[in-house]
């Protein structure tokens, strides 16, 4: 018998309580740099890979780096067929000192990731597909 952790809601949750699993939610992630990178400043390329699930396509990714206040369109490859992962890029110039990089995707049905996880959360982790956010620090 699993018992759940101390203040969590997992206790409350067993057969017909929660919501059904769907058709996959658009998602992407940030591939390049990687997690915590310490870059020179300048130009920087930013790459990853998005999905969007069912009958769906992945209708473009932005890339924001002052906390989603300006986005920044990455190029997107078109993907090799209906059930692969599409490629994107995009080049980000940023001054020295820490950022974080935020990449949310959208679908053809204009569905865009949710950009906290807070904001999907369940008991399990069941299709958080929240933006990728990936700290860096950049260096003169």
């Amino acid at each position: 018998m699993q018992h759940p952790a101390p203040g969590s809601r997992l206790g409350a949750t067993g057969p017909g309580v929660g919501i059904t699993l769907g058709p996959i939610a658009i998602d992407c992630a940030i591939l390049q740099p990687g997690k915590n990178a310490h870059l020179a400043s300048g130009p920087t390329e930013v790459s990853g890979f998005a999905f969007a699930g069912d009958d769906r396509t992945v209708a473009r990714v932005d890339v924001s780096t002052d906390g989603g206040g300006t986005w920044t369109h990455a190029d997107l490859d078109p993907p090799e067929n209906p059930w692969t992962w599409q490629h994107w890029r995009a080049t980000l110039t940023l001054p020295p000192g820490e950022a974080e990089i935020i990449a949310r995707a959208w679908d053809s049905t204009a569905a865009v990731q949710a950009e906290s996880p807070a904001i999907v959360w369940n008991p399990r982790g069941y299709a958080n597909n929240a933006a990728a956010h990936l700290h860096i620090t950049y260096h003169p």
